[in-house]
This record gives structure tokens, sequence and C-alpha cells, in this order.
């Protein structure tokens, strides 16, 4: 990427700041009607809203550049998902209402979250080179920690999973696309994108 390209992007992605910060500030602060926010849309409205386009718009950019994320980028969302992770404890325990995390149940969390981490993480959903017993050991254990939170949501109960009412049709709408992402659409399309690249990358490398 070329200075003046460079330039112009943060360009943009400064004028994309402002007008979210004057938009925040119009809606909870002067209480414009027109925008649409008030205190009572909290957090979790603002995730509903968000976590799939962001994704979206976030995948194409992964997959491009997946070769070369590096320790730094995976310290970095490492230390942002710690963060989340803590905001969210926090919005359960200390309660801070303006999460809206309280009374939304594990169920509510997979349906909020569930496709968003599947296409995030989809450049790293392919299979190992060399299946070995570590693979089936963390596959194996990750089973079995899903199969005791469903059978202790519905059989304890556990009221915090949000899994007692769920049917086995909600089970399906829940979890199709997700396991059909990797599982199914994933793969060609890498596949199809690495040997559409690859062409493209032989034929700017200088000859002997």
């Amino acid at each position: 990427m070329s200075e003046h390209a460079r330039r112009r992007t943060w360009w943009w992605a400064y004028l994309a700041a402002v007008l979210t910060l004057l938009y925040l500030w119009a809606g909870y602060v002067e209480g414009w009607t027109w925008t649409g926010l008030s205190r009572p849309v909290t957090l979790w409205d603002w995730l509903e809203g968000l976590a799939l386009p962001v994704t979206v718009a976030l995948v194409p950019l992964l997959l491009r550049h997946r070769e070369h994320l590096g320790r730094p980028h995976r310290v970095t969302v490492a230390a942002m998902l710690v963060a989340f992770a803590a905001l969210v404890l926090a919005g359960y325990l200390v309660p801070w209402a303006w999460t809206g995390f309280t009374g939304n149940t594990l169920w509510d969390w997979l349906s909020l979250a569930l496709l968003p981490l599947v296409l995030a993480t989809a450049a790293l959903w392919r299979p190992p080179p060399r299946w070995t017993a570590r693979h089936t050991l963390l596959v194996t254990i990750g089973a079995l920690v899903a199969l005791v939170l469903v059978f202790a949501g519905y059989l304890v109960p556990w009221a915090w999973t949000g899994f007692t009412g769920n049917t086995a049709w909600d089970w399906i709408k829940l979890l199709l696309l997700p396991v059909l992402l990797p599982t199914v659409v994933l793969p060609p399309l890498l596949d199809a994108a690495e040997e559409w690249v690859a062409p493209a990358t032989e034929d700017r490398l200088p000859d002997d």
C-alpha cells in the first residue's frame, strides 16, 4: 500500500470515529430521538446489531492476510478476549445495568456469538496435515464438556444455561449454519481462493 493510500485510509478511519462519537453523544447525552439511542439501549443491544456485520466485514481481511498474522496479532486478540471476558463477568456480578448482560443465558450468548465466532476463526478451520492423539484428545474433551453442559442444563436443571424449553429443532437452527460453514462451505472456498491467488503471486516473482 502506498503512503498516499495509507493516509487516505487513516483519514477515513478518523472521520468514522468522529461521526460515531457524535452519534453516541447526540443519543445518550443530548437525548435526540432521531438517533434511536437512550439508556435502555445497552451494550447487549449493540452486540446483537453489530457482531455479525463487523465479523463478516473482517473475514475477507483475515483470509487475505492470514499468512502474515504473527505472535503480536495473536497476543492482541487474546488480550481483547480476556478484557471482554472480564467485562462480561463484571456485567453479571457487579452488576452493570448498562451492559444489558444480566438475564441473558448461555443459550442467548450462543445465539449471539456462535456464528460470528465461527466466521472470525474461518482461517483456522482446516484439518491438520496429520491427525495425532493430541487432536483426538482436544476434540473429545470439547465434546464431553458440551455434552455435560447440555445434559445438566436440561436435567439438573441449570437455569443459567437457558437450555430448558429448547427443542431439537431449536438446536438444529442454532447449530446448522455454524457447523456447515467450517465443514462444508469454507474448505472449498479457501482452496479456490488459494488457487486463484497463487498464479498471480507466481507471476510477480522475479525470474532467476
